[in-house]
Parts: C-alpha cells; sequence; structure tokens
C-alpha cells in the first residue's frame, strides 16, 4: 500500500502543481462542460488544488491516512464524474489534467484514473494498515514525482545533463 500511497501522491502533487500555476486550463475545460455560459474561477481551480494537496499530505502521514483515503475517494469520484460527462458532452478541450499541458479533453482518462483513486482509497480504507513510515511515503512520493517530471521532460533533462557535463568536464 505504500507504494500505491506515494504513488496516488505523486499525481495529486504533480496536478495540484498545474491547477496552482495555470488554473485557466482545467476552468476551460470545465466551462466546455457547462456549455460554455459558466467558466469556474481560477481561486474555484486552486481549491481542488488545495483538496488534491491535503490529499498528499494525509496520504504521507500514517496518523491521518484514513482521511487521506477519504479525500482520495472523495477526488476520484469527482474527476470520474467529469470525465464521463466530457464523454458524453464530447469534450474537445484539452484539460491540463495531470499537469500535461497537451493533454486530452476530460473523458476516458478521467473515469478510469478517477476509479483507480476510488479503488486506492477502499483498499487503504478496508485493507490492513500501510506498513510504511512518513519519511519511506514522502520519500517515494518524491521518486515517483521526480521520475514522473524527467521522462515527461526529457529532451530538457538531456540538454541540462550534457550541459552539465561539459561544463564539469571543462573544470
Amino acid at each position: 500500500m505504500t507504494l500505491l500511497n506515494a504513488g496516488v501522491a505523486a499525481v495529486f502533487l504533480r496536478a495540484a502543481a498545474a491547477k496552482t500555476v495555470s488554473p485557466g486550463v482545467a476552468a476551460s475545460a470545465v466551462q466546455e462542460l457547462l456549455g460554455g455560459r459558466l467558466r469556474p474561477s481560477d481561486n474555484a481551480v486552486r481549491l481542488v488544488a488545495i483538496l488534491e494537496l491535503a490529499a498528499v499530505a494525509l496520504l504521507v502521514i500514517p496518523s491521518v491516512r484514513a482521511v487521506g483515503y477519504a479525500t482520495t475517494g472523495v477526488l476520484g469520484v469527482f474527476f470520474a464524474v467529469m470525465g464521463m460527462t466530457g464523454k458524453i458532452r464530447g469534450s474537445d478541450r484539452p484539460c491540463g489534467c495531470f499537469g500535461i499541458a497537451d493533454s486530452k479533453p476530460l473523458g476516458t482518462a478521467n473515469i478510469v484514473s478517477g476509479l483507480v483513486f476510488v479503488a486506492v482509497a477502499v483498499a487503504g480504507l478496508l485493507g490492513p494498515a500501510a506498513a510504511g513510515t512518513a519519511a519511506m511515503t514522502a520519500l517515494l512520493t518524491s521518486a515517483v514525482s521526480s521520475g514522473w517530471l524527467l521522462v515527461t521532460h526529457r529532451a530538457a533533462a538531456r540538454t541540462a545533463y550534457r550541459m552539465f557535463l561539459r561544463r564539469w568536464g571543462s573544470a
């Protein structure tokens, strides 16, 4: 369960960062779902980011992990419903989900990820307590987040690595 907690926390961490820095992408996707009539404010999108960050902290700290699972479950249902609505309405605006700028519109990926979050929440609430300490879960969350960031931005990472080697080699 510790690895699952870290994986979910890493996803929420990245998603929250994207919503905090660039809330307009998610707001535009939700506006499309609402028929273009109403656009959520940037602060409303950032509120979801705050819930995601709360889930990260709650999943990492063993004494409040049950609340983290409940928060994860609620967010999972929310994302699955948004995905179903996007699929039914034929959404075509990128949602910026998971911090991916060129993401697809709200749809199947959101349904699946939302259901995965719900499954992790149910398993965490009903299963045996996760053995991992806060430090181990935080470390794994950092490792998953860093790995995901490097894979997503591998071209920039390669360039930075080459520049580092050139400078280090000339020292």
